[in-house]
């Protein structure tokens, strides 16, 4: 897909996060949005906080924090001429 492309079809208000284009490929990055259903409390109207907050602390620090700070470090090296 063509950095045109990726803007005519509405990426840019996606869940994906523009990182770089070359070569005719985009490089994009996704975090999920919501916590595993694995972590909803028995009736699942809500997560259980109590029996699994260390792990939804850990996801969202590592979603909020962590990746946007390995995301500063992703960087294309320069195309060698062909």
């Amino acid at each position: 897909m063509t950095l045109k492309q990726w803007h005519d079809e509405g990426y840019d208000d996606s869940p994906y996060s523009f990182l770089a284009a070359r070569g005719g490929r985009i490089y994009a990055y996704t975090v999920p949005e919501e916590l595993p259903d694995e972590f909803l409390n028995k009736s699942g109207d809500d997560y259980d906080y109590k029996k699994y907050g260390r792990e939804i602390r850990l996801l969202k620090r590592m979603v909020n924090d962590e990746v946007p700070q390995i995301v500063k470090t992703f960087n294309l090296k320069r195309q060698s001429g062909r």
